[in-house]
């Protein structure tokens, strides 16, 4: 139960919490003074998603999960944006985006990868 808690339940509560997100019109985002903040936002809160997928499936006891971990969370992160981004058309006051989902994508291949090099290298040092 403590690994589901641990390494499970953070990437099913960021989904949630996207979700939930998703579902509000006109919240304000922080520009920074950039015309692209939105984007930097969708590739990081989807990096960080990518990131604990990577994290819990290379931490279940399934060999599948782990064996294909990478794919596995960045398939499912990939149609999650994309879901997302279908869930925005019908919210009032939300259009969806090719380019946010493209935000979004690249931040689960690229946060994805890191962690699993990260994990393998690890596991590589403790051998």
């Amino acid at each position: 139960m403590f690994n589901f808690i641990y390494m499970q339940l953070p990437w099913i509560g960021l989904m949630i919490a996207i979700t939930v997100q998703s579902s509000f019109a006109g919240l304000p985002i922080p520009t920074f003074g950039l015309s692209f903040s939105d984007k930097i936002l969708h590739f990081s809160v989807f990096g960080l998603l990518g990131l604990l997928m990577t994290r819990g499936m290379l931490n279940t006891k399934s060999t599948i999960l782990r064996n294909k971990s990478i794919w596995i969370a960045v398939i499912t992160g990939m149609i999650f944006a994309l879901t997302d981004e279908w869930h925005q058309s019908m919210v009032p006051g939300r259009t969806p985006e090719v380019l946010d989902w493209v935000a979004d994508s690249l931040g689960i291949l690229l946060f994805s990868y890191l962690y699993w090099r990260w994990h393998h290298r690890e596991t590589e040092a403790t051998k």
